[in-house]
């Protein structure tokens, strides 16, 4: 689905069909923000915000892939790269200079046309949160915080087979996309050392009850009246029906959502 551009003008929203220009600075060992959603055609421009850093597309803090490169410093404060048409859903990125990456937490992914992303960290032996409700589309991403950890699909300490990543300072990051088909029900998934010791969590796969989100008012239609909501509500936090891909704040991406689903009859 291409999604519109936005932008902002006098006393007005303007609107356009063209891809995405997504922005992320590079500082002190960081990436702001670390993970985005984008749509294949999008230009993502990194931008030098303080010392000096890369961005190396592979696997977190390990492996290059050789997809893109380039230094971020004060002299090559910027670099662009437009998301190709044939990729993967899970494209990840890190900062290959010295220990950025795996001391300085410097590494980030590009989510190709998910539907939201759910945060998971490690705090001790939990994860925090232990619950995450998701709809297929979805990804679900495990940040480490400390220590040597595992995502483990399965119960009672008993993996099923399914899924089993490590979440260590090499690999700080898991990320598993819910695939369309999976069905609706409880995931059950633990970490393999301290499962013992209560590490365990649960993913709650809900089909999407809502055919309709874009339409606001209810009345059957994706139409201006529902625009209109979303701008009136434009920076709300809220858990609300202008909130669209439930995020937890009225922005561009609800917006986008009205657009790409403009004279829907639902």
């Amino acid at each position: 689905m291409r999604r519109a551009a936005i932008g902002l003008c006098a006393g007005c929203i303007c609107f356009s069909a063209s891809a995405d220009v997504v922005n992320i600075g590079v500082g002190t060992t960081y990436y702001n923000p670390p993970f985005v959603i984008v749509e294949p055609g999008d230009t993502i421009h990194w931008f030098h915000e303080a010392g000096s850093h890369d961005v190396t597309s592979g696997v977190q803090c390990l492996d290059p892939d050789g997809q893109f490169y380039s230094a971020i410093t004060s002299s090559n404060p910027t670099f662009d790269w437009i998301v190709p048409n044939d990729n993967t859903p899970v494209i990840p990125y890190f900062c290959n200079v010295a220990s950025h990456c795996i001391n300085g937490d410097q590494y980030g992914a590009l989510f190709v046309g998910v539907g939201a992303i759910h945060m998971v960290e490690t705090n001790g032996y939990t994860f925090d949160p232990p619950n995450v409700t998701v709809q297929p589309g979805d990804v679900v991403v495990w940040e480490n915080s400390g220590g040597t950890h595992d995502v483990t699909f399965g119960s009672n300490c008993t993996a099923s087979g399914a899924f089993s990543e490590p979440l260590t300072p090499l690999y700080p990051v898991v990320t598993w996309v819910i695939p369309d088909e999976q069905p609706e029900g409880i995931i059950d998934y633990f970490c393999t050392p301290h499962c013992g010791w209560g590490m365990t969590g649960t993913i709650t796969v809900e089909a999407d009850d809502a055919p309709c989100p874009a339409d606001v008012d209810g009345n059957g239609v994706v139409s201006v009246d529902d625009l209109l909501a979303v701008i009136a509500a434009y920076n709300s936090s809220c858990s609300c029906a202008e909130d669209i891909n439930n995020d937890g704040v009225v922005d561009v991406e609800d917006v986008l959502a009205i657009l790409a689903d403009y004279g829907l009859v639902c």
